[in-house]
């Protein structure tokens, strides 16, 4: 018997030294059924795994979330921003003749001439011959809407001190003038204390109903009161489709909570910030109102007033016609805007109490100091207090159903559950099949020598018959 018959396999050394459970006992079994039924065994196992690890895989590239809610409570939480607006475009004692005849067809769908505003009882004053050329409806807005001077926001407080307009930022929107409370996103204002009286943020508006100008038969509402939102000061307001209504003759209690989201990016979610043309941060409304602006500019070559952006502003006619025309296809989808989940955005949910106000014994002492009769507040005077009823928030994270330490656990657990192996024991594998390489190569190789060698002529006289 050669040497090379006393040599051991690759396959047996391979099979009787591996940490792969099961081969050894092939090696070892003097043959018959003990070795097939542990071929069967191994056969299945590795088929076991093969399923479990196609399983598992098909999972992991589903992209599959959860969703981690924790309520994170605190010592003191940041204040959000606060945007009222008077469901009022105009106040009707500062419009003059040519205000009426200019806002008209805007207000009321109805185009009228100077001549026809004076024969309904309007008085004449200086504007009788003017053209109003070159006015823009939102100059008209700032300075003929609502405002917040001391006589419509008779009372102010943040905390139990007293704040004033000063305190307020102003913004166009739907309903023309709005002023936000704490819009200051790098010096937020803190609320240290839960609860309403003396914590939070407390106002008195005068919504003056006998001025309004608004007719819902055209552009605008038929509502009396405030409308007022609670949001993140990085984001604006859109008060045509967000906040609450509140009605004169009330004191609204609004508690709120805050909510903090994070979002995953794709494949396992769909969040995305986009880099907005007017505002600094994304924001789904920022977004919006950008899409907005922008149908309406491609459609009507103009700008509303209560939209963002450099192009001219639109006239009146071209507001009633050109831009409602396109806002309502914006709105029915028609014109599409494309606007992804934030990765990280901040809500606030709302709360909502309601007491009468005011009673006899404040009507009775506060009309007087504030010049109104004591009428004339339950008609028009909404009173709102924004608080923090608790001092936590919920902070809701969209998570990887399955992450990559997880998929490798997984992995390393059905190797083990299976085939008895590890890390090392595929290290023992590629280990013996470079060595089935090298010897199949180095054997070609050989072989390739051999080849050669007999060929070439060996004796003289072969030497000499080919030549």
């Amino acid at each position: 018997m050669s040497p090379e018959d006393d040599k051991e396999s690759p396959e047996k050394a391979f099979a009787s030294n591996t940490s792969l459970h099961g081969f050894n006992r092939i090696a070892s079994s003097p043959g018959g059924s003990p070795r097939v039924l542990w071929v069967i065994a191994i056969l299945g196992s590795y088929t076991g795994f093969g399923y479990m690890f196609g399983s598992m895989m098909a999972s992991y590239f589903k992209y599959d979330t959860i969703t981690d809610t924790t309520l994170e409570f605190a010592d003191e939480l940041l204040f959000p921003a606060v945007t009222i607006c008077n469901m009022n475009k105009f106040d009707s004692d500062k419009l003059q003749v040519a205000d009426w005849s200019y806002l008209s067809l805007f207000l009321y769908g109805i185009q009228a001439d100077i001549p026809t505003i004076l024969a309904l009882g309007m008085q004449p004053d200086e504007t009788v011959n003017s053209t109003m050329t070159g006015v823009k409806i939102e100059d008209l807005v700032l300075a003929k809407g609502f405002n917040l001077s001391s006589n419509r926001m008779p009372l102010c407080l943040w905390r139990g001190a007293y704040c004033s307009e000063q305190n307020f930022t102003h913004s166009f929107g739907h309903y023309g003038n709005c002023y936000t409370f704490n819009a200051d996103a790098d010096n937020q204002l803190k609320q240290t204390t839960e609860g309403a009286h003396g914590n939070g943020f407390t106002a008195f508006v005068d919504i003056k109903e006998d001025k309004y100008t608004e007719s819902f038969l055209v552009s605008g509402n038929a509502e009396v009161g405030l409308k007022l939102l609670v949001h993140d000061p990085r984001e604006p307001p859109m008060m045509d489709t967000q906040g609450i209504a509140l009605a004169p003759g009330n004191h609204a209690f609004i508690a709120i909570k805050q909510i903090l989201y994070e979002n995953h990016v794709p494949p396992w979610g769909v969040c995305k910030d986009l880099q907005l043309e007017y505002y600094d941060t994304y924001t789904l409304n920022g977004c919006y109102l950008e899409c907005r602006s922008k149908h309406v500019v491609r459609n009507c070559s103009c700008r509303p007033y209560d939209l963002p952006g450099t192009a001219p502003s639109c006239d009146p006619r071209t507001m009633f016609t050109c831009v409602r025309a396109v806002l309502a296809q914006v709105i029915t989808g028609d014109l599409k805007c494309d606007c992804p989940v934030p990765c990280r955005m901040t809500s606030y949910s709302t709360s909502l109490s309601f007491a009468g106000f005011p009673n006899k014994h404040t009507r009775n002492y506060l009309a007087p100091l504030l010049g109104m009769e004591p009428g004339y507040m339950a008609d028009n005077g909404v009173v709102f207090s924004v608080f923090y009823e608790k001092l936590n928030y919920q902070k809701i994270r969209q998570l990887k159903a399955m992450d990559e330490g997880q998929l490798s656990s997984n992995i390393g657990g059905m190797m083990g559950l299976f085939l008895g192996a590890s890390v090392l024991s595929l290290l023992e594998v590629c280990e013996y099949l470079l060595k089935r390489l090298l010897g199949f190569l180095g054997r070609t190789r050989n072989a390739g020598v051999f080849h050669v060698q007999t060929q070439e002529p060996k004796s003289a006289t072969e030497k000499k018959a080919l030549n």
